[in-house]
């Protein structure tokens, strides 16, 4: 884990996460298990249950309390205020362990009442600190997820649905109204008319079967929009973040656990623990990177169970040489196999901390980048689509009806035509109809394409957007329309990327002299924005595209980008 990450992971142990009930539920197993004191209890498992069991549902009132103290305190002072409950909630452990007893009348004894409360603040402060991080790991790394997923998703949508319309578009339009020429054409070649029949003939198709096709096209409009999606499930993220595990960092885990198990050992074993402690450090170190080294599996499930069975083992090796050293000093050995178990668990959590916090900043660029190519693939296909229904609406009104109605009038003209002579005019009519309706179609305008890239954007997120007067006109410039749409892309997907999932704004302004001016306002704070990150849309990108300027203002933020 990098500086800036490492900073940034330190800074969520006293955000919002510091103490939630998560931090009350993940600690209950180990509660009681492990942590539950039964070396002090009188009686069997059932009062070992009991008595840890309520130790715990007091300690969740202690920790009630602490998240009451953090809702007023604020700035600098929070930080301290944490670690202080985090203290607190160490210190206190013991005593309502003593105090739990006594409700339930079992016998339980102090011990070394000291020892005890600094094995209990060192394992608290680390643990609670981990939980906190893993929390607003997870808190943000889902609400990424979800936002980007669910735009991917709609814009995904927003293509399938706007291929199927074009497809549909071209069969009824295109397809329809030929076989109508075709049909017209084969029956004047096999049947003989002259030339007043011909005629009906043609106005026939023009009016029944053309200018209706026309007026269906005209009045197709923009897709209704796409159904709400299904919210995102707990097991896609879980597979997503689980598959992504990678071994904890080596040497930050190795220390970690062992200053965890400090108080533990010198507790039991007095101050010559220490030297089963340093050896400790250096097997955990060389275990941690061997694991590091290992490929794991790709699947989520044979992934997590790799990493859990490594570190078991990197447990066991733990507990059996720090038995041998203890013992080469000349110190019984007491508890040490409490190692094995224990350390998988530490293992595996900094593993979840340290890669939910990169996953965090690669899924965020790898799914903006995928959001980005979701997105305009839609806009190409919507604007093939526009592009197609504009010109076929155009062509049948003005162009193939106008044609059979000229033929018509031609016939009409030439009341002595033959049947042969009238065959060959419908003929010429409907090959000269076909071939304009089987015609490449025409490129789309600049404007064109923005337009559409906008509508597929409002597909894939709640998006309002305004055009000034005088805007749409300067996208006519092909490099300039490229440029907004880029602009557009690229600011949408960060704010997608960075902000609260509230409603986002878009404007187009005249910019000066002959420019556009790209304003997109979204909701969130400028500092979980982190626009000069290199591993996403950043302003580096958007600055070239133009002039960029950023604020926030009442917990919305306000990118505009002046595009010459």
């Amino acid at each position: 884990m990098d500086l800036p990450n490492l900073r940034r992971s330190l800074a969520r142990i006293y955000g919002p996460s510091a103490v939630t009930w998560w931090s009350w539920l993940i600690t209950l197993p180990f509660a009681l298990t492990v942590m539950s004191g039964q070396q002090y209890v009188t009686g069997g498992p059932v009062a070992i249950l009991a008595v840890a069991g309520l130790q715990h549902a007091i300690l969740g009132v202690v920790l009630l309390a602490g998240v009451a103290v953090l809702r007023v305190v604020r700035g600098r002072g929070r930080a301290v205020a944490v670690l202080l409950i985090y203290v607190v909630v160490g210190a206190v452990r013991p005593l309502l362990f003593l105090e739990a007893g006594g409700l339930l009348g079992i016998p339980v004894e102090a011990g070394d009442l000291a020892g005890r409360i600094a094995i209990n603040v060192v394992s608290l402060v680390v643990v609670l600190a981990l939980i906190a991080i893993g929390v607003d790991l997870v808190r943000e790394h889902r609400g990424v997820f979800r936002r980007l997923r669910a735009a991917q998703r709609a814009s995904e949508r927003d293509a399938a649905r706007a291929a199927e319309r074009l497809q549909a578009l071209r069969s009824t339009a295109v397809d329809g109204v030929v076989a109508a020429l075709e049909e017209a054409a084969e029956e004047a070649a096999a049947h003989p008319m002259q030339a007043p029949e011909a005629a009906r003939l043609l106005r026939a198709v023009a009016e029944d079967v053309v200018r209706p096709a026309s007026h269906r096209v005209f009045a197709d409009g923009d897709p209704e929009p796409a159904p709400e999606l299904d919210p995102l499930g707990p097991r896609e993220w879980s597979a997503s973040v689980i598959g992504g595990m990678r071994a904890a960092p080596p040497i930050a885990t190795a220390l970690t656990f062992s200053l965890l198990v400090v108080p533990y050992g010198i507790t039991l074993s007095g101050f010559g623990s220490l030297v089963g402690v340093a050896a400790g450090l250096l097997v955990l170190i060389a275990a941690n990177t061997a694991v590091a080294r290992l490929p794991l599996p790709r699947r989520a499930a044979p992934r997590l169970t790799a990493l859990v069975l490594l570190y078991v083992a990197a447990g066991v090796l733990l507990s059996v040489v720090d038995t041998l050293v203890l013992q080469w000093i000349g110190i019984e050995p007491e508890s040490v196999w409490f190692q094995a178990g224990m350390y998988p668990v530490i293992a595996v959590g900094v593993a979840f901390v340290a890669s939910l916090t990169s996953r965090v900043r690669l899924d965020q660029a790898e799914l903006e980048h995928a959001v980005q190519a979701s997105v305009s693939a839609a806009a190409r296909i919507r604007a093939d689509y526009e592009r197609e229904r504009g010109a076929l609406a155009r062509l049948l009104h003005a162009g193939v009806q106008s044609e059979l109605i000229a033929g018509a009038l031609a016939l009409t003209a030439a009341p002595s035509a033959g049947p042969s002579e009238t065959a060959e005019r419908i003929a010429d009519v409907v090959d000269r109809a076909r071939a304009a309706l089987r015609g490449a179609a025409r490129e789309p305008e600049p404007a064109e394409q923005v337009q559409a890239l906008l509508d597929s954007w409002s597909s894939a997120i709640g998006l309002s957007v305004r055009v000034r007067d005088g805007a749409w006109d300067r996208l006519s410039d092909p490099l300039r329309a490229t440029a907004v749409a880029d602009t557009i892309s690229e600011g949408l997907a960060n704010a997608v990327r960075h902000g609260n999932g509230a409603p986002v704004r878009l404007e187009l302004r005249p910019g000066e002299p002959e420019g556009v001016r790209v304003v997109i306002v979204s909701g969130g704070t400028l500092g979980a924005r982190a626009l000069g990150d290199h591993s996403g849309i950043g302003l580096r990108q958007l600055s070239e595209h133009g002039t960029v300027a950023i604020r926030e203002d009442a917990g919305r933020v306000e990118l505009a980008v002046a595009i010459p």
